[in-house]
């Protein structure tokens, strides 16, 4: 039995049709039912009061399909709980046969529109879920004629009307109604002309694309109504093609449209008008990243028809040519951001002991032993990266909803990333870079402190014993830790890169794997770092319970666009200013730490 309370407020409701005029206004009601229910707090609420604050509870156009229900309701919350499982509120798996029997007979019996809309809908929505079965026929009406209703009334918000005569129009599709799918169309066309403002783009267009392009194959449009869908948004375009935010909403109608005409002329023309919008625009130019941006939308959009239409290919290549030649002056667009941490000095003593410990009588073994700590003291675990990501993405989950743009030393944007969800591994990417520079500071302190304590001709000695470098040219490596003991950054970091390469390509000769590839002249060329960094199963085998982690970190600071990435820079010759500081040459030598600490077994 339904609380007598709730049922007054529901009856109210049938007769004030225009008291939910707002956007999610059936959350409203949920709230309304909540705050009746809460009252007394000895009443336990029946399967009809929970039936009756359930069926507005759910978000109507459910915008994440991460729940996996594939329904076009979904939760109003989710969010894990103790054991770390996600729980979901309202919850389908609440629905059962009653609760669809109850909104059926609400459904027929309700004279307000949102209601009747709202228990039909559901009912369309949850039976095949629920029951394996579709809803009759009748309900699927019901929420048809319901949402028209609402529209024509204008019972709800403006873009809350949309979204409903929208759900009205794939439902009359659905069922082949042709006799409702003209009353929406009817609707729909009027709805736009009623709502429509030109600085809300949410509020125009929709009847073209709905129309024109998603639906054209499932609705009969005479040609005057296609000509003034088509003509509205040419004007539209005329009059707000000096705001680049509305121009883009315009174009990328048009532009989808006559490229399914395949009429490329007035194409390339909707497409010019965008960019000459965007490269006018006083805003777009105000700074580096915004110009970056506004040149990047350009670019995306000619790509996007550049491998079917010629006009649009030659465009999509004068943008990148554009894009490579901006001069753009990054120290105005950017700020420095940085966070003081004091570290105690006896932290930092215990670190290095820990390393160094108490001076050996014998210094080969001595420095054997130390070579053998940095390596592993300084190297990130995956694992270690990853929790710390999670644990971070999960107290601050704002700062990983928004798309982030990742900017190269020489001022370039190499990647945009989505939220963290859509683009976990390169967060992960971007993140482990982090995790790596703020270790850093510890690493610079461990080789100053490793400088002390050995000359720069016993590291060459003990290097040239090493497996890996016994074969590498003498000078070549002694040039190399030279300069960098005598703190030439510069000099050391350009003379590790190739020296790191071969090095990995003798590792991988040692344990009989590939470093030679058939070339077109008969002959044979060798492998690449970025190949040879793809022998998972060596690098496991070598370096033992590190090995993961060991080809994680090298491909991070040598290869990855997202990492330090310090090799293709080198070679390439991109962000040439960071080889003048120290932490590009410290993290080269620690990788040929690493190479100089791998044993020959006898066997």
């Amino acid at each position: 039995m339904l609380n007598n309370e709730v049922k007054k407020y529901l009856e109210s409701l049938e007769q004030e049709q225009k008291s939910l005029a707002s956007f999610h206004g059936e959350h409203n009601i949920a709230q309304e039912i909540k705050n009746i229910l809460v009252k007394n707090k000895e009443y336990e609420p029946t399967n009809e009061d929970m039936a009756e604050q359930m069926a507005f509870d759910f978000i109507a156009d459910y915008p994440n399909d991460n729940s996996g229900w594939e329904t076009y309701h979904g939760p109003m919350f989710v969010w894990p709980n103790k054991e770390g499982q996600m729980v979901e509120y309202p919850s389908i798996k609440r629905v059962d046969q009653e609760m669809l029997e109850y909104w059926v007979k609400r459904a027929k019996e309700s004279k307000n529109y949102i209601l009747s809309s709202r228990y039909a809908d559901l009912v369309v929505d949850f039976s095949p879920k629920t029951l394996g079965k579709n809803a009759d026929i009748d309900l699927f009406q019901i929420v048809i004629d319901s949402n028209i209703t609402i529209c024509e009334k204008s019972l709800a918000d403006p873009l809350d009307c949309k979204k409903k005569i929208k759900r009205a129009l794939i439902l009359a599709i659905q069922t082949n109604d042709q006799i409702r799918i003209s009353k929406v169309k009817d609707t729909i066309i009027k709805l736009e002309k009623d709502i429509a403002i030109d600085d809300k783009p949410g509020l125009w267009g929709f009847a073209f694309k709905w129309f024109i392009l998603d639906f054209a194959k499932k609705i009969i449009l005479e040609d005057k109504e296609k000509n003034e869908l088509i003509n509205a948004i040419k004007e539209r375009l005329e009059r707000v093609e000096k705001n680049p935010w509305l121009t883009e909403n315009a174009v990328s109608l048009l532009a989808e449209y006559y490229a399914n005409e395949k009429d490329e002329e007035n194409l390339m023309r909707v497409l010019g008008i965008l960019e000459n919008s965007l490269k006018t625009n006083e805003r777009s130019n105000s700074d580096a990243l915004l110009k970056t941006h506004a040149y990047e939308q350009i670019h995306e959009i000619y790509r996007k028809y550049a491998n079917r239409f010629a006009e649009a290919e030659k465009a999509n290549k004068r943008l990148s040519q554009e894009i490579g030649q901006l001069d753009l002056d990054w120290n105005k667009s950017l700020k420095e951001i940085s966070v003081e941490t004091k570290i105690k000095q006896e932290d930092i003593d215990s670190f290095l002991k820990s390393i160094f410990g108490v001076p050996s009588k014998d210094q080969n073994d001595e420095l054997e032993m130390i070579m053998a700590k940095i390596a592993i003291n300084h190297l990130p675990k995956k694992d270690a990266v990853k929790k710390q990501l999670d644990d971070i993405s999960s107290k601050h989950p704002i700062q990983f909803l928004c798309t982030k743009q990742i900017i190269s030393d020489d001022g370039v944007p190499i990647a945009k990333l989505s939220t963290l969800n859509e683009d976990y591994d390169n967060h992960f990417q971007s993140y482990a870079l982090q995790y790596i520079q703020f270790g850093s500071f510890f690493l610079s302190l461990t080789m100053d402190e490793l400088k002390k304590r050995f000359t720069k001709e016993k590291i060459v000695e003990y290097f040239e014993k090493s497996v890996i470098f016994e074969n590498e040219n003498k000078d070549y490596l002694k040039r190399a830790i030279s300069t960098y003991w005598d703190n030439d950054y510069l000099v050391s970091s350009h003379l590790f890169n190739p020296l790191i390469e071969s090095g990995i390509r003798e590792l991988i000769k040692i344990c009989d794997g590939i470093i030679l590839k058939p070339n077109n002249l008969d002959g044979y060329d060798n492998v690449l770092l970025g190949g040879l960094l793809k022998n998972d199963q060596i690098f496991k085998n070598v370096f033992s319970k590190s090995g993961h982690n060991v080809l994680f970190y090298f491909k991070l600071v040598l290869t990855e666009k997202l990492g330090m990435n310090l090799r293709n820079d080198f070679a390439h010759g991109f962000g040439k200013k960071k080889f003048f500081g120290r932490n590009a040459s410290d993290r080269l030598f620690h990788i040929l730490i690493w190479l100089s600490v791998v044993r020959k077994k006898e066997k």
